[in-house]
């Protein structure tokens, strides 16, 4: 029996952030999705890339010297001083200064295979879905969600759970 994945039926739809929005607003929408990511739009409202948690805890929460000594980092550590300051500076930036490009998407007609594939090549635990005709300009996308490796993983689960068979995931 042959089982049609639809990624409509994981993508989880969320907020956008804005020329800004702040970093704490961001964190919140994320949190809220339970997503590791939002989209970006610029002044005018158009898609221009991405912010990741990754990507603003990596540039403002660790010096690089920590991250490259990392293996060597003990728990006796006291360089958490003044943490609260710290929150509060970051959370109070603009999300401007974290963009991310370009902005990855697949249609939402794609295959849910495509989309995992597309997430593996770019090294990434998400991609976003947005629908574009094919004459506009790809920032004029109708953005729909996010896929994440997590709404794939629970799918695959369903599936095997049902016992149906599913060609897209076999070898």
């Amino acid at each position: 029996m042959k089982v049609n994945i639809d990624i409509k039926e994981i993508i989880t739809p969320t907020a956008t952030v804005k020329s800004g929005d702040t970093v704490k607003e961001m964190f919140e929408s994320c949190i809220e999705a339970d997503v590791p990511a939002l989209p970006f739009r610029d002044k005018e409202g158009l898609i221009q890339g991405f912010i990741s948690l990754k990507r603003v805890m990596g540039k403002d929460c660790l010096p690089n010297y920590l991250v490259e000594l990392a293996g060597l980092l003990s728990n006796d550590m006291h360089c958490t001083t003044q943490a609260m300051e710290k929150i509060s500076t970051l959370f109070s930036k603009p999300v401007d200064d974290y963009i991310e490009k370009p902005f990855r998407f697949v249609a939402s007609d794609t295959i849910l295979i495509r989309a995992v594939a597309l997430m593996e090549q770019h090294n990434s635990s998400f991609i976003f879905v947005a629908d574009c005709a094919d004459d506009v300009d790809k920032s004029h996308c109708d953005y729909k969600g996010i896929i994440t490796r997590l709404s794939v993983a629970k799918k695959m689960l369903q599936i095997k759970n049902s016992d149906i068979p599913s060609p897209e995931f076999s070898k």
